[in-house]
């Protein structure tokens, strides 16, 4: 994990997705994997097989804005909630809301230290698009205390696209579906405050296996 970031991702159970099925070992490992290249600025940071499971591009694709990260401390807890599918074929695309605790870390001039915590509903669709290929699954049956896997999660399946913050006019029917979902009961509040200490990072959920498979 990049060294000034502390993140977990708690993903929330729906009809639309079994997060201990390999569909959602993938799913989540990818999804994860792309949060956190993003923030780390390198591919590199990605669970083991990430890098393999990409489409190509997508090395350039995290670096195309910087993260908050690369020049402050970051305190995370990202919360994922499955949406809508389509299926067709060896093929299927996901959209899943993202709502988040993020705690940026503000340092003054004096060397005093503030931190600007802030609350976001599900607001931002992500979209994953993965084709079923070749003859080895991802794992299923991943759960347990750990933030991030051991070993790879991807089989030989392959992303063919991924948008993690869908914003566009594709995008907005699913913006304004995430953001009719019922309010996240683990955000304490919605909005931006500051105070002396970033909002502590919830553990994760289903988590990953404390040894590995």
């Amino acid at each position: 994990m990049p060294p000034d970031l502390d993140m977990s991702f708690r993903w929330i159970p729906t009809n639309v997705l079994g997060l201990e099925t390999p569909e959602g070992s993938f799913v989540r490992a990818y999804t994860e994997s792309f949060e956190l290249a993003f923030e780390g600025q390198s591919m590199e940071w990605g669970y083991p097989g990430f890098a393999a499971a990409s489409p190509p591009g997508t090395d350039e694709r995290i670096r195309l804005v910087a993260s908050d990260s690369q020049t402050s401390r970051v305190v995370n807890t990202l919360f994922l909630r499955p949406l809508r599918r389509e299926d067709s074929d060896d093929r299927s695309r996901l959209i899943v809301c993202r709502s988040e605790l993020l705690s940026i870390e503000q340092r003054s001039d004096g060397g005093g230290v503030t931190w600007r915590n802030i609350g976001n509903r599900w607001a931002y669709p992500i979209t994953i698009e993965f084709v079923r290929t070749g003859e080895r699954l991802p794992p299923a049956d991943q759960h347990g205390p750990q933030t991030t896997p051991f070993t790879s999660m991807f089989g030989s399946w392959q992303v063919s696209f991924f948008d993690r913050l869908g914003m566009g006019p594709e995008n907005r029917a699913d913006h304004i579906a995430c953001n009719a979902l019922p309010p996240n009961p683990d955000l304490p509040r919605v909005g931006v405050e500051t105070g002396p200490e970033p909002w502590p990072v919830l553990p994760p959920s289903p988590g990953w296996p404390a040894n590995g498979l």
